[in-house]
């Protein structure tokens, strides 16, 4: 993937790819440093708690996006039924 110099044109990429590397998969979960560039210790930090799925193929670290994706979706917090109020 590109530099990661403007995370908006970066997220942009990835529709195309199915594997994605640290950096990438940072930008993917918007993990972020103040500065706006990809955290990629905070994502290695979540592998070794294995809160994020991951392959290791000859020694470095790939994420499957659909995983990722899926991760996200799982995580979802708050009620699903139509008796909820959203707080204004």
């Amino acid at each position: 993937m590109a530099t990661s110099n403007n995370v908006h044109d970066f997220l942009s990429d990835f529709t195309g790819l199915d594997w994605l590397n640290t950096e990438e998969a940072a930008v993917y979960l918007r993990l972020l440093t103040k500065k706006g560039q990809p955290c990629k210790e905070r994502l290695r930090n979540l592998v070794n708690k294995r809160r994020v799925p991951f392959y290791k193929p000859f020694g470095r670290l790939m994420f499957r996006r659909s995983e990722l994706q899926k991760l996200i979706e799982t995580s979802r917090q708050g009620t699903t039924n139509g008796n909820s109020k959203i707080l204004r």
